[in-house]
């Protein structure tokens, strides 16, 4: 799931996100820059890109038990995981998300395989401030060096929560949360090995949540956004085998 952006479920929109983000990942310590960026041409499609750009990550280990031990290291990176996709609507409030991952250049070693995901979702105008989505996902990952990883599935929810907000001007509080429940749903396997020894035994299920909060300004006629996102977004979680992310961000609507 490494460094995907939890967008909540809404129609298809045009805006553009610039975020600067803060990463606690099995002990490394990252700083990114994130570019989140959709267009919508006609009112029930869109085409959208998220990409992201580690500047560096830094470790830090200190062992004393029967001996002493420290260990840094410090890694200016470039690239890391970069989504393309497109969103439909297909009926009334019913659309689907198609995406495809490209793995990152020098700013992750996780994730380095191709990613298709098809993602049916719904969502509902409850009132003017306040929409409901949720989601399915299904996740296929294409084979390379003989290895074959394990498809993956999930559950999403958000809800989006506009406080004093200005439909004509764009401008208020709006409030977010996201939630995806993952699983993998077969272990990946090794082809290189005979058969019996193909399986990885790497099932598991986690955990990824995003809370945003968001002030939009109106600057000469145009609508900006500052705001602030906290990300739970590897593992378990009541188990805390989490990465923590904090970010903020400009949005441009």
């Amino acid at each position: 799931m490494a460094t995907e952006v939890l967008h909540p479920v809404l129609p298809p929109a045009t805006n553009i996100n610039i975020e600067t983000t803060f990463e606690l990942n099995d002990d490394i310590y990252s700083l990114d820059t994130k570019v989140s960026a959709e267009f919508s041409p006609v009112r029930r499609f869109s085409l959208y890109v998220d990409a992201s750009f580690r500047f560096l990550s830094y470790s830090y280990e200190l062992s004393t038990e029967g001996y002493l031990h420290n260990y840094c290291n410090l890694h200016v990176n470039g690239f890391n995981e970069t989504y393309l996709g497109l969103r439909s609507l297909v009926y009334k409030n019913i659309g689907i998300d198609v995406s495809w991952r490209l793995p990152p250049g020098e700013g992750s070693q996780l994730q380095r395989f191709h990613r298709m995901n098809f993602e049916p979702y719904t969502y509902l105008q409850v009132s003017k401030a306040l929409t409901l989505g949720t989601a399915f996902r299904y996740s296929k990952f294409l084979e390379d060096k003989n290895y074959k990883p394990g498809d993956e599935i999930g559950l999403k929810a958000s809800f989006v929560w506009k406080q004093l907000w200005d439909e004509t001007l764009k401008t208020g509080w709006k409030i977010s949360e996201t939630f995806l429940y993952g699983a993998r749903i077969n272990d990946s396997e090794n082809r290189n090995l005979d058969t019996p020894y193909r399986k990885m035994d790497d099932k598991y299920r986690g955990f990824k949540m995003r809370f945003d909060v968001l002030r939009s300004f109106n600057f000469f006629g145009l609508p900006i956004g500052v705001g602030l996102d906290y990300e739970i977004n590897k593992g378990n979680l009541f188990g805390f085998e989490t990465g923590h992310r904090i970010g903020a961000y400009i949005n441009l609507l």
